[in-house]
């Protein structure tokens, strides 16, 4: 198994993918040191590459030319690739332990299980995803219980920029309840609730998820 850092513009081909968010902004490209990121991809490879398989790669691209506010998961065979866009590394609300849990949630795409998007796929959905990045990931990176709150709090709210939807609170929770399960993008707020039900070791919440 092996774990490569990419800090790129280049294009990969892959079978399927899973995307962080469903549309995106772009922004400029000169707010934050890359290096910071360089390193915490670095660490993140690291700290996950035990859960894969004896013949898979992981590569983190960093693409830092594309000023997509967005990130996204491909697999193709053996080979995983996270692709985080320069203009998500470079948002004003960017900080460590937002990184941290946004490369969570991709991983979560390949390593939550289900429900998938798709029947046969391998990503998990959306809501699934953020899920295993509290439940799991954010335990694999070591992140206390401030980190994640910080972390969760940053990555959502700028989830909530690009769908232009009410900044998540964690004073606040999302009070709707499917019908059945959301293969979708659930809301914002649901997806704070999500990862610090995960964090908390909560049952999946209603707002995408029923049994």
């Amino acid at each position: 198994m092996k774990a490569i850092i990419l800090v790129s513009f280049l294009l990969f081909s892959a079978r399927g993918f899973g995307y962080c968010l469903p549309d995106s902004l772009s922004i400029n490209l000169s707010h934050n040191d890359v290096s910071e990121f360089e390193i915490l991809a670095y660490d993140f490879q690291k700290a996950v590459e035990s859960t894969l398989g004896r013949d898979q790669s992981l590569v983190v691209q960093l693409q830092m030319l594309n000023s997509r506010v967005n990130a996204e998961i491909k697999k193709d065979n053996n080979l995983v690739m996270i692709e985080v866009m320069g203009g998500m590394v470079n948002h004003p609300q960017m900080n460590i332990n937002a990184f941290k849990l946004l490369l969570c949630h991709e991983w979560g795409h390949f390593m939550g299980g289900a429900p998938f998007k798709s029947r046969g796929g391998w990503s998990s959905t959306e809501g699934q995803a953020d899920y295993y990045s509290g439940l799991v990931c954010s335990r694999i990176l070591g992140m206390d219980e401030a980190s994640v709150i910080e972390g969760a709090l940053a990555i959502t709210q700028i989830y909530s920029l690009v769908t232009r939807e009410s900044p998540p609170r964690l004073d606040a929770c999302d009070q709707n309840r499917v019908q059945r399960i959301n293969f979708g993008y659930p809301s914002v707020q649901c997806r704070l609730d999500t990862i610090m039900a995960g964090w908390r070791n909560l049952p999946r919440p209603s707002c995408w998820y029923i049994e």
